[in-house]
């Protein structure tokens, strides 16, 4: 019986150690750069994670550029599209000024049922404290 639960246990352990090295040789091989930013209109610095829409296109954050008052911009929320050839093609879908809207989003964003997209910035707002914000498609 001992003997038994020891060859379960090697071969779990085997079996474990084996998808492990799979999944390392799979993620490993490459990388490919689908946009950089600038420090224009485009937005800078992403610092939070992406999500994904049905469609597959990328939604996220910059805590910096966009067109805005900010010295180095009060940061954006963009879409990123992939195209046929692939390619992706970068679209802002708002450019936090500072305002009441509040300005350097640090945080990812989330959907609604709806399609909405929320999320929350760290200075402006009423208060100058940071907002939670919505964007309808």
């Amino acid at each position: 019986m001992r003997r038994e639960r020891l060859s379960i246990g090697l071969r779990t352990t085997l079996a474990i150690v084996a998808m492990g090295l799979l999944a390392t040789s799979a993620w490993g091989t490459s990388e490919k750069v689908l946009h950089s930013f600038g420090h224009g209109a485009d937005g800078a610095q992403p610092s939070a994670s992406l999500i994904f829409d049905a469609a597959g296109n990328l939604y996220g954050t910059t805590t910096g550029g966009g067109s805005s008052t900010c010295a180095y911009g009060c940061g954006t929320v963009f879409k990123l599209t992939p195209t046929e050839n692939g390619t992706w093609t970068e679209r802002v879908l708002h450019n936090f000024g500072h305002g009441e809207d509040g300005a350097q989003p640090h945080a990812g964003l989330i959907f609604d049922a709806h399609g909405n997209l929320y999320g929350t910035t760290i200075e402006g707002g009423a208060y100058s404290m940071g907002t939670v914000y919505e964007i309808q498609p």
